[in-house]
């Protein structure tokens, strides 16, 4: 088994993991996904915290160039582009971001799991928030707005918004929160 296996076990653990969290996945679960015994995929991650670290900082990885190809005109549409990959993962396979999956685990997280986690939600504040000071300076974004504040706020609303679709089988509230959020960053003049 190469690196051509060890891609395919990360993406069906990912799958796996978006479904039920780090705590409602097992070595099995995985094998039964990708085809393999189970002890195949200790060949290339060892123990689950492996696993489940190689997965969180694949999908982090993923996800922040999915944020470095986003363009727009205008901060604002960069805000809805980026809160529509949320709703394009929901709509496409019915998950949520392994990102807010993972936060709710992590009080039993491993440590090595946890920081990965971490690095996650960083490099997302850290984009937003550039993209909110960016547009304060074209006067696109309120003046008055804390573009760090805010962009966890952006972050945490998009998690909650994305847990309520799940709830309820409905993207609506996907949609909704992105349209409130963009407005509120809105300047009163516009």
């Amino acid at each position: 088994m190469g690196n051509e296996k060890a891609s395919e076990i990360l993406l069906v653990t990912r799958r796996v993991m978006m479904e039920r969290g780090y705590n409602g996945f097992s070595f099995r679960d995985v094998a039964a996904g990708v085809g393999i015994k189970s002890a195949s995929i200790h060949y290339h991650f060892p123990t689950k915290a492996d696993l489940a670290e190689a997965v969180a900082k694949d999908y982090r990885e993923w996800c922040l160039r999915a944020l470095a190809d986003l363009s727009a005109p205008d901060a604002t549409a960069l805000l809805t582009a980026y809160g529509n990959l949320f709703v394009a993962m929901f709509k496409d396979t019915g998950s949520v971001c392994l990102g807010g999956v993972l936060a709710t685990d992590a009080a039993s997280l491993p440590p090595s799991v946890k920081a990965e986690v971490e690095r996650f939600f960083l490099g997302h504040h850290e984009w937003l928030s550039a993209v909110l000071q960016t547009g304060q300076k074209n006067g696109e974004i309120r003046p008055d707005l804390d573009p760090i504040a805010f962009a966890r706020t952006f972050v945490s609303s998009m998690e909650g918004a994305m847990m309520v679709s799940r709830a309820t089988g409905n993207p609506h509230h996907l949609t909704e929160t992105i349209d409130q959020l963009v407005h509120l960053v809105r300047p009163l003049s516009r």
